[in-house]
């Protein structure tokens, strides 16, 4: 039996979003892997990625490498987000599988990844030029200032811990409960923490605990 590390890649933006939220990735993700007669060795979850910085999709390239296994992902915008950079994983001598389009190769990829990425430049310039025509017109886009700030800041670490929701889920199923267990699995796992770059503490995991706590109460009360 061949040899799979699923790579999953979620953002607060996204979920609940039809066929892009984590539980939606890994039910196609396993399905192929049951159909194709591959062994799913570990799964990584990369949440609020950047294009800058993506721990967990190199985490899953070094996993592949060491245990000589494809990388499989459930659609071809959750592994790359322009040319260059599916080109570069591409390229990285690891198999890749798109299990929403089983029978795409290197050469398919790179071409729905260029096709993909020119639509989303069109879509760019129309949007851009909408907000100048808006603008001419004497609309109001946007507000600056230290209290917008506060408040957009607060309400990312909320769509953050909500995104993080299936996870903490997960790993509860799994009897990891404790701020500790909880930070070494996320850790080991290469989940980005909402600041991106560093490593999770049991603090950093405590507030993200107490926000998915609060939102769970507040869904229950509806």
């Amino acid at each position: 039996m061949k040899q799979a590390i699923a790579y999953y890649r979620v953002s607060t933006a996204m979920q609940g979003r039809s066929g892009l939220g984590l539980e939606a990735q890994q039910f196609v993700v396993e399905q192929y892997c049951k159909t194709n007669d591959y062994h799913l060795v570990t799964e990584v979850i990369e949440v609020k990625s950047t294009r800058k910085y993506r721990a967990g999709l190199f985490n899953a390239l070094d996993l592949c490498r060491h245990n000589k296994a494809t990388l499989i992902v459930a659609r071809l915008d959750r592994l790359g987000r322009d040319v260059e950079q599916i080109a570069g994983i591409v390229k990285s001598k690891v198999e890749v599988k798109v299990a929403d389009n089983p029978h795409a190769n290197s050469f398919t990829i790179h071409i729905l990844a260029a096709v993909a990425e020119d639509q989303r430049q069109r879509i760019s310039e129309t949007t851009k030029e909408a907000l100048r025509a808006a603008k001419n017109r004497g609309v109001e886009l946007g507000k600056n200032g230290k209290l917008f700030l506060s408040v957009a800041n607060k309400q990312a670490a909320e769509d953050f811990a909500r995104g993080m929701l299936p996870i903490i889920q997960k790993l509860k199923k799994r009897g990891i409960v404790t701020c500790r267990a909880v930070c070494d699995e996320l850790n080991r796992k290469g989940v980005p923490t909402f600041r991106f770059g560093g490593k999770w503490h049991p603090s950093s995991v405590h507030t993200l605990l107490t926000r998915i706590n609060k939102q769970e109460k507040e869904l229950q009360t509806i």
